[in-house]
């Protein structure tokens, strides 16, 4: 599309439009005119040329020569006009107008040139008539053919010689010469009929062109908006980035975040949060730099990007300054506070995902600090940022060659000190980064969609621990692994569990499946798969107990068969009244329900004898031992370890998760 029809599209009114449309149609018609003209007037000429020479050697004279060179330079005008057209730099209407009306005058004027024909032949009465007649209908009807697109260019034309063609025969006399002067009239009307119906044609051909170049470009403008907002969506977004200069460098980019949204829908309802977006939106425009681009990428999320040079305001006060107005609070919110998180990240070059990347990067770093904050992407994210892509990016390769492995924290009795239990845990020692920790290999797999090969990994592990401790004869010893919630719910984990264990002839009743409290979606969909897993004889263990959303509700569940206590109410119990009186609740419901009690994160002797006096009988921790390799769980004396290992120990290492 020319720069010219780019601006007939843009946005105008419903008038606006119809005008621009209009000024479009005109332009086309005078570019079709000009171009025919290349092609109707070497004819013409040639054909008043051969009128010349029939007039010289019938006798003909000065007057035949001035004639030929009226319609020459006539021709000539009309040529020069096009030629001029096609270098014209004014396309404005008025201008397009203008030399539209100079084809018509010109063409007006070479209809009287023709005229003049009648002269020459005496009134067409001399011997040449009849061939002159059948030039100049063949000129009349090529200049309809050629002029279809403006009516005045062929009208003018023919008008006026073909009635004095008329009348000249019809003044003869006779009844041949009034039925010639008749078929002239109707060759003139059928003319005149043809160049009007070219014209409607062609405009309407030209109308429906630009209209549909209109819808085109219009919806080519919606679909870089939002609709909501009218703000830019990602889409606007790369196109605008696409289009700043580097010149205009250094690029900030805050990626805003709004705080409690979801609680505006929840409570209020979803257009009194879409009126909030809309004000949120009004209100980042208020405080961008001047130039800035803004979009919304999200359903609460929105970015601003400018110069850095051309804001008078630091990067990090200007997003105080919007955090402050999107934190006013709203009259018609009363019971929800909305906040907003800011990320920021500073470029010399506009790269979108790069910047996205990186603010969001530094958004969720903003977060972790709490509700209305910001945070600049520094030196230290990104490292943090490289090691988390790092961890990604290896992840599949270390899971399928083996070197993201389960190690085996094994579960004591307090009483006898007997094994009854292994907890699998993941390790991986990275090349780069060292020892990466559970939380971030889980995190890094559900990132990179690889959390169902991961936990079938773990799974696996499991089995085949299960099946050494079978050949030990070992079979009242568990091996439990770690599931979420989410995990249950977002694919079929429970088929694989299943599946699994027959096609490796584990025993259920050997392995555990730990369940973290988090809230899934689909409550529904979770308890269905838990209740699979439960009555094919799994034991379902609730993980983490005490920290979770639905704590007391879960120990309703009938297919709860153990529990086990947050490592958060274990460490120095010794030191913790209000721990202690809480652990001695807890394992006072397990013993009221039926449903076995054990603690994690057991650090110190003097925490093992507070629960083993308050009726916990099972736990695991440093003090007993850390995760081992699966040959070295397997061959775990918890008794001979307390006293090796006892000087060993430092109680502040932790419990390896």
């Amino acid at each position: 599309m020319t720069g010219h029809d780019e601006r007939l599209v843009a946005g105008l009114s419903s008038e606006g439009r119809s005008e621009a449309v209009e000024a479009g149609i005109l332009r086309d018609q005078l570019a079709d005119l000009s171009k025919c003209v290349f092609i109707s007037m070497p004819i013409g000429t040639v054909l008043s040329a051969l009128i010349l020479a029939v007039q010289l050697l019938s006798g003909g004279g000065l007057a035949t020569v001035l004639w030929f060179i009226a319609t020459a330079l006539i021709n000539g005008a009309r040529v020069v006009l096009a030629a001029v057209q096609s270098d014209a730099a004014d396309d404005r209407p008025e201008a397009v107008g203008a030399r539209l009306s100079l084809y018509g005058l010109l063409a007006l004027a070479s209809g009287v040139a023709w005229s003049f024909l009648a002269l020459l032949s005496d009134g067409y009465t001399t011997p040449q008539a009849p061939l002159y007649l059948i030039v100049l209908a063949g000129t009349s009807a090529g200049s309809v053919t050629y002029g279809t697109s403006y009516v005045p260019a062929s009208i003018n034309f023919i008008v006026l010689p073909l009635l004095t063609a008329a009348g000249c025969v019809f003044a003869q006399g006779g009844v041949e010469n009034g039925v010639l002067a008749f078929t002239i009239l109707l060759f003139l009307g059928g003319m005149i009929r043809s160049a009007l119906l070219g014209q409607s044609r062609f405009r309407e051909t030209s109308r429906l062109k630009y209209e549909a170049r209109e819808f085109a470009a219009e919806m080519e403008r919606n679909s870089r908006r939002d609709p909501l907002t009218n703000l830019l969506n990602r889409y606007g977004l790369e196109q605008a980035i696409a289009k700043l200069g580097l010149s205009d460098g250094p690029f900030v980019a805050m990626l805003i975040d709004l705080d409690g949204f979801k609680s505006v829908n929840d409570t209020y309802g979803h257009n009194i949060g879409d009126d909030l977006l809309v004000k949120v939106a009004r209100r980042i425009e208020d405080h961008a730099p001047r130039g800035a681009t803004i979009a919304r990428i999200g359903g609460d999320e929105f970015v601003l990007l400018f110069s850095a040079d051309r804001c008078p305001q630091q990067a990090g006060e200007l997003a105080s300054a919007i955090i402050a107005a999107i934190a006013n609070p709203d009259p018609e919110l009363n019971s929800v506070r909305v906040g907003a998180s800011i990320g920021i990240y500073q470029a010399e070059k506009p790269r979108l995902t790069e910047m996205l990347l990186k603010a969001d990067f530094a958004l969720y770093a903003a977060k972790r600090g709490g509700r209305n904050e910001y945070c600049l992407f520094d030196a230290g994210l990104d490292a943090a940022l490289e090691r988390k892509n790092r961890i990604e990016r290896d992840l599949r390769g270390a899971i399928e060659a083996g070197r993201l492995c389960s190690w085996f924290q094994p579960l004591v009795r307090l009483d006898s000190s007997a094994v009854v239990g292994f907890e699998a845990l993941l390790r991986w020692h990275h090349d780069v980064h060292g020892a990466i920790s559970p939380p971030e290999i889980v995190t890094a797999a559900r990132e990179t969609g690889l959390l169902s090969l991961l936990t079938e990994t773990v799974f696996l592990n499991c089995c085949a621990m299960i099946g050494e401790l079978v050949k030990q004869g070992r079979l009242d010893v568990r091996v439990a692994m770690n599931l979420s919630p989410r995990e249950l719910e977002a694919g079929n984990v429970d088929d694989m569990i299943l599946t699994g264990l027959r096609a490796n002839n584990v025993p259920a009743a050997m392995l555990e499946i730990e369940i973290t409290e988090e809230a899934p979606v689909d409550r529904d969909r979770v308890d269905e798969k838990v209740g699979r897993l439960a009555d094919a004889g799994i034991s379902i263990v609730l993980d983490d107990f005490g920290t979770g959303f639905s704590t007391l509700v879960s120990l309703k569940d009938s297919r709860i068969r153990k529990i086990k206590i947050d490592k958060d109410f274990v460490r120095d119990l010794a030191k913790s009244v209000e721990d202690q009186a809480l652990v001695e609740a807890v394992i006072g419901l397990g013993r009221t329900l039926g449903i076995e009690v054990m603690a994690e994160g057991v650090e110190t002797d003097a925490d093992r004898m507070i629960l083993r006096s308050l009726g916990c009988m099972i736990a695991q921790g440093y003090l007993f031992s850390a995760a081992l390799p699966m040959r070295d769980a397997l061959a775990f004396d918890a008794a001979a370890a307390e006293v090796i290992f006892e000087p060993l120990r430092n109680p502040r290492s932790g419990n390896a998760a």
